[in-house]
């Protein structure tokens, strides 16, 4: 049984689009060990959801660039059609949580069906028996279990999105993508989120990918940081490496934006906007906002270092010049 769960070799998705191709994935390489949480990072427009999407192969019409490689549990699933991969490995091996738990349901469905339905299409197992075991799923994430005859106008926001972490489950994948799954919340429904969240790590051997803009909130699940800029992975280190000393001027400056509770510190902001992923700036793609640019930042796209530890970094300041 290999240590990681899931491994990612050079995957590329772009979108095509009436004013050009779309890099919205880009080189994308890194590893996700068994039991692990990899919370990614980054503005708005960066490709977390797009990475999320063409990991777990939810593609959109106007695909131009699809490929790479994705390993789950040791099967480069990019070799499986799609038939095969949608009966052996989507909500299987792997599920994801959307964003906007409400979108991802269904009005005119009563919960329990919807949480039902995962294992009702994918399972082996008498449709009572799915139902029964939806009915304990809702209870495990938190739900009273006379909810699953409701519809899902009649549930609070955060028991919307505890019905779509319950979906996401009932099938008992290796893998769930968690897509912004507390940005639509209040202060103490996101916390009541993130504890379900940590005791569901504690008590099954199931690897999160965590994406989410707030890098205070990621710091209470992961296990690894990778922070994606403009299409690709500027950094990725372990939670403790990254959140003590990032390396990348990018992730720099996002952990100066982060107000702290026990320390005063001067809070930074970033200058500047993502560039545009039709036509992204050459070479380095963050060197128009950097505060430490070189001229060679400029001219060529930075290599993934190695730093030690698994750490790794697309960064001219780490890397050897040519």
């Amino acid at each position: 049984m290999p240590d990681n769960i899931l491994e990612i070799n050079d995957l590329d998705m772009y979108y095509s689009t009436k004013k050009g191709v779309v890099r919205a994935v880009d080189d994308i390489n890194f590893t996700l060990p068994r039991g692990n949480t990899l919370a990614l990072v980054g503005e708005s427009g960066c490709g977390k959801s797009s990475l999320a999407k063409a990991i777990i192969r939810l593609l959109p019409r106007n695909i131009d660039t699809y490929k790479g490689e994705v390993i789950i549990d040791g099967k480069d699933t990019m070799r499986l059609n799609e038939r095969e991969y949608r009966e052996n490995v989507r909500w299987k091996q792997i599920s994801m949580v959307f964003q906007g738990a409400l979108n991802s349901l269904n009005p005119v469905l009563k919960v329990g069906f919807q949480v039902a339905e995962p294992l009702i299409i994918h399972g082996d197992i008498a449709r009572e028996k799915c139902v029964l075991k939806a009915a304990n799923m809702i209870k495990m994430v938190g739900i009273p279990d006379n909810f699953i005859d409701r519809y899902p106008f009649e549930l609070s926001g955060g028991m919307k999105q505890r019905t779509v972490l319950a979906m996401a489950l009932i099938n008992n994948p290796k893998i769930v993508i968690l897509d912004e799954p507390t940005s639509a919340l209040d202060v103490i429904t996101q916390a009541n989120i993130m504890n379900l969240l940590k005791d569901l790590k504690k008590e099954t051997d199931i690897s999160f990918i965590y994406i989410t803009h707030d890098i205070a909130v990621s710091s209470e699940l992961a296990d690894s940081v990778g922070v994606m800029y403009a299409g690709e992975i500027a950094e990725i280190a372990s939670a403790e490496e990254f959140y003590k000393e990032p390396a990348h001027p990018y992730s720099q400056l996002l952990m100066s934006s982060v107000p702290t509770l026990r320390t005063d510190k001067e809070l930074k902001f970033i200058k500047g906007s993502p560039p545009s992923l039709i036509d992204p700036p050459k070479g380095c793609r963050f060197h128009p906002r950097c505060p430490y640019v070189l001229n060679i930042c400029k001219e060529k796209s930075p290599k993934q270092t190695d730093l030690g530890h698994n750490h790794y970094v697309r960064c001219w300041l780490h890397t050897e010049t040519e």
